[in-house]
């Protein structure tokens, strides 16, 4: 491939590459004649490829998405409506390290923020912020036996140190780089400014407003997602571009359809409108903020209830309670999410607390406020997305427990008052749904929640299917579904710890086998403990445990049920392992008992805190990395 670099005004400079002998697509350097001459942060150019001979190929990849400012792609009289990336390389004297970047990489990320934030934020961040959390978090798991009061003083120093855990991503994180974020904004934003959800269906309108539309312009956001070569743009000049044309933007004529949000209703967006109103006069950027940290809130009550929830479970046990909810908020991957604008934040909320409920009932028996509490949430949670109702078949087992467990004329009244509670609150957003034309069950096309999955009518096909997802190996006589060795790596392991952005920055591949050979060590201990104590366990705890094992089995069959498919092979692309933390209380408890099986009560506390350092670590980490690949 010949190429030729017209610089306005200024000369032409030519390039040549030759093509790799190994078939298939490859990414090519094309070697410069000279350097790009003059001062300035860039120049303008045209850039034109052209094939040695009548046989080559040019092949243009890219986003296939363009924003509402960019032209397409001329190839002779085609078009292309495509995006590429395109780098120079640095010469060899030029290449520096991370460390010595952190100025410009700071500035970069200081950029499409908020006004009062700064390079100076992101120092404060890495170098401030985030060692005092690591400390904190050591220091209570420390010290968390002698505080006062126990059951209150813990959990909220848990709840204190994961949101800002949260919301130190929410800064990290640039604009519109998580998952579906733009979409869940807009969501907040029209129904913000008209009261209404979004479109239903496909129709004329756009999904986001002009305000937000030109802010994804100006951060390039369409084009970078999903890609960890890509990079947002570095140059004040764009931030200047994006301020003067921003002015008495509309912000009400949204709202149109799009498939990540069309199908929710309006109650995880309505929890971020007190943000979105208090910011309403604002730049899209502080609103974002807003809305992360709002987001944040959530993350961190979830942490919360996971202390309280092994709290029940082992009385007295503080500093693993503390342990099991710091791993909860030094979870790299949770603490992303949680610092993002996306409804998952708020079906794991009320997922964790749906757990609490139940746990608690069944330590301590029925109270009215918890079977109140407990139909609101069963209601509630799925209407915030509709992965909640995985947590009817867990929840009808631990409610099978408790009718085993207590059945005296009390206990079976306020049961009685728990399906009063959810009958009324059913009923309540059965007549509102037609106001925000949503049909009855949150689900997409509004059908009865699992009847539309393909796994029913194929049960033999998604058994192997689970099988491939789930196993590192297949059988010979197994249909293969999958192009990936072991998907539940892929998906629940790098995506399930630390995949940020749009899932395209991990880290190398042997942290995360690591992992997996950590997971594997606390999976044995949790089986050792309940193996020893199997007797008295199954006497004690028999509900409890069937309820928190059934958690992660029914959440990650039903993922993959909902993403089985015929049509194969397939990569799980598009499975994210966030879509396993409705569960992540469960986990968490698992976790804690794994530590206890393999340590006894003794070394128990210093497994978990090893643990809990282990992932702060892994946060930190987590954290430079995003700032390195987005910025460097």
């Amino acid at each position: 491939i010949d190429m030729s670099v017209r610089i306005q005004g200024g000369p032409v400079l030519r390039g040549s590459a030759v093509r790799s002998p190994t078939p298939g697509f490859h990414k090519v350097d094309i070697p410069m004649t000279q350097p790009v001459p003059g001062p300035g942060p860039f120049r303008m150019a045209d850039l034109c490829l052209t094939p040695h001979s009548s046989t080559g190929q040019i092949f243009i990849w890219g986003r296939t998405q363009l924003d509402n400012t960019s032209k397409p792609i001329e190839i002779g009289k085609q078009t292309f409506a495509n995006r590429p990336a395109l780098w120079f390389l640095p010469l060899a004297h030029e290449r520096r390290s991370i460390l010595s970047q952190l100025g410009p990489i700071f500035e970069r990320a200081s950029l499409f923020r908020p006004g009062f934030v700064g390079p100076w934020t992101f120092w404060l961040v890495m170098f401030g912020a985030m060692p005092l959390l690591v400390y904190a978090g050591i220091r209570l798991v420390a010290t968390a036996q002698m505080l006062r009061p126990k059951r209150f003083g813990v959990p909220v120093r848990v709840f204190a140190i994961a949101f800002a855990l949260a919301a130190m991503w929410a800064l990290v994180t640039p604009a519109f780089e998580a998952p579906d974020e733009s979409e869940h904004m807009a969501a907040v934003q029209y129904l913000g400014e008209t009261g209404r959800a979004v479109d239903a269906a496909q129709g004329k309108r756009a999904p986001w407003a002009t305000q937000e539309a030109w802010a994804i312009d100006q951060t390039r956001e369409l084009s970078t997602i999903e890609r960890s070569d890509v990079k947002a743009p570095w140059l004040k000049a764009y931030e200047t571009e994006w301020e003067f044309g921003s002015h008495n933007l509309p912000k009400d004529n949204g709202g149109g359809f799009h498939p990540v949000t069309s199908a929710h209703t309006p109650a995880y967006y309505a929890l971020l409108l007190p943000a979105y109103f208090a910011t309403r006069d604002s730049s899209p950027f502080t609103q974002l903020l807003a809305m992360r940290l709002t987001s944040a809130l959530m993350g961190a009550a979830i942490a919360l209830l996971v202390t309280l929830v092994i709290l029940e479970l082992l009385p007295g046990r503080t500093a693993l309670a503390a342990a099991g909810g710091l791993m909860v908020a030094f979870l790299p991957q949770f603490g992303f999410i949680s610092g993002a604008v996306n409804n998952d934040n708020g079906v794991n909320l009320g997922a964790a607390l749906i757990v609490y409920l139940l746990i608690r009932a069944l330590r301590r028996g029925w109270t009215v406020p918890v079977a109140v509490a407990l139909g609101f949430a069963l209601v509630v949670t799925p209407l915030l997305k509709g992965t909640g109702y995985e947590l009817y078949p867990p929840a009808i087992i631990a409610l099978v427990g408790l009718v085993l467990r207590r059945h005296g004329r009390r206990d079976l009244a306020l049961l009685a008052l728990a399906a009063v509670s959810f009958i009324v609150f059913f009923v309540g957003w059965e007549q509102l749904s037609t106001v925000f034309h949503r049909p009855t069950f949150a689900t997409p096309g509004g059908g009865t929640p699992g009847v539309s999955f393909g796994a029913r009518e194929h049960l033999k096909a998604y058994a192997v299917w689970l099988w491939q997802v789930m196993v590192p190996f297949k059988f010979g006589f197994m249909q293969d579904f999958t192009l990936v060795h072991w998907p539940f790596f892929n998906i629940y392991v790098m995506r399930g710890f630390a995949g940020f952005g749009w899932y395209a920055i991990f880290f190398p591949k042997w942290v995360y086998g690591v992992i997996v050979a950590v997971m594997g060590i606390v999976l044995a201990g949790g089986i050792s403990l309940l193996w020893r104590e199997r007797a008295g366990a199954l006497r004690r705890y028999l509900p409890e445990i069937l309820f928190l094992a059934s958690l992660p089995i029914v959440v990650v069959a039903a993922v993959e049920a909902a993403y089985f498919t015929l049509a194969i092979p397939t990569d799980g692309v598009a499975e994210q392992g966030r879509y396993a933390f409705p569960a992540i209380t469960a986990l968490a408890a698992v976790v804690i008992a794994g530590c206890v099986g393999l340590g006894g009560r003794k070394r128990a506390l210093p497994l978990a805190a090893a643990l809990v350092a282990g992932l702060a670590v892994m946060t930190v980490a987590g954290q430079f990395l995003t700032f390195s690949t987005f910025y460097s």
